[in-house]
């Protein structure tokens, strides 16, 4: 009953973006004239007090975006990029037809960034600081690949300041891969954007498979931001579930405008939590149960050299304590790093 449902849920979504475009058509249009490019690249120096991380100059991030109108109702993006230093490739990030249904409806169907929360949806030329809190980035949180998967978006645009913009999905799972199982992800997003900034709350469940050990994967989110005029502030809450541990955090950001969006302070407070159900070999004998908990803050100010170029200045300092064998790291650790980065975005 669960797969029909599935089935008969998605072939109602792609039934009704296929017979749109029959009505919508094509004639006239030169592609050219309906394709425009986007993106941005990160260049950046950390000077580590960490042994384990020496000092080192990275090219963090590169993003071209690819965005056309197919019609009037329809438009294709496709996004290339080089996430970062574990990931030397450029590869294909974002590929996904959004049609506008009408009545302030849309759908969004291929592998799409997940419409969860603040800083995994959002892409990081938006973001303050370096990276992600810890809950949110790939590695010790629930976006092991990044925030995109493959699937179908269902999209409710508000038609006032008092309707929350609402977001209902069904996906693989396995971020940008093929599913290895026939379980789908659900999710739902529904966020109400103010004239003074934004709150909002993400869900999702279903399961994720790695090195062919499948687990649950659930996640609860809750977001509130207002926007820098000239202070501002945000804050970011998950609860849930992925490869075998319950995990869990937060992080709260003030920000202040000294002159029109041209510099801006920022300091951040963060807090994760990770609990493996079980421990490994001998351990698990013994009923010990491993735990992971970082904490840090982070202070920095980004300059706007120009519109499309930015220059960051930041100093993190964070501990991280593991009792036990935690998403394959033991032991204690601190960051102590300092760092620039330059941003440039091209329209």
């Amino acid at each position: 009953m669960k797969r029909l449902t599935i089935c008969m849920v998605v072939a109602t979504m792609l039934l009704s973006m296929g017979m749109a475009f029959a009505q919508e058509g094509l004639e006239g249009q030169c592609w050219y004239d309906r394709i425009c490019v986007s993106g941005y690249f990160t260049v950046r120096y950390i000077d580590s007090d960490d042994d384990a991380n020496p000092d080192n100059f990275d090219f963090r991030q590169l993003y071209l975006t690819f965005k056309g109108d197919l019609d009037d109702r329809t438009t294709g993006i496709i996004t290339l990029a080089r996430t970062g230093p574990g990931d030397p490739n450029i590869d294909l990030y974002n590929a996904f037809i959004d049609y506008r249904l009408g009545g302030g409806y849309a759908i969004q169907a291929g592998q799409v960034p997940t419409w969860f929360g603040l800083e995994a949806w959002e892409g990081s030329s938006v973001r303050l600081p370096f990276e992600r809190a810890k809950i949110l980035e790939s590695g010790p949180g629930f976006w092991q690949a990044g925030a995109a998967d493959r699937g179908v978006w269902v999209r409710r645009n508000p038609a006032s300041s008092d309707e929350p913009l609402a977001v209902l999905g069904i996906w693989n799972g396995q971020f940008r891969s093929d599913d290895l199982n026939d379980d789908k992800n659900i999710s739902l997003d529904i966020k109400f954007n103010q004239d003074w900034g934004q709150f909002g709350a993400s869900w999702f469940d279903g399961s994720y498979i790695a090195d062919s050990v499948e687990s649950d994967r659930n996640a609860v989110d809750l977001y509130v931001r207002k926007f820098a005029k000239p202070w501002g502030f945000q804050a970011e809450w998950a609860d849930g579930e992925m490869l075998g541990a319950d995990r869990d955090g937060y992080y709260v950001q003030g920000m202040y405008d000294l002159e029109d969006g041209k510099n801006m302070v920022f300091a951040r407070w963060e807090e994760f939590n990770a609990k493996p159900y079980a421990a490994v070999g001998a351990a698990q004998d013994n009923g010990f149960r491993p735990h992971a908990e970082y904490t840090g803050w982070t202070i920095g100010v980004r300059h706007k050299v120009y519109e499309s170029s930015s220059i960051t200045v930041q100093y993190t300092d964070g501990d991280w304590k593991r009792t036990g064998e935690v998403d394959g790291k033991t032991g204690d650790n601190s960051e102590d790093l300092l760092g620039i980065q330059w941003q440039y975005e091209y329209r």
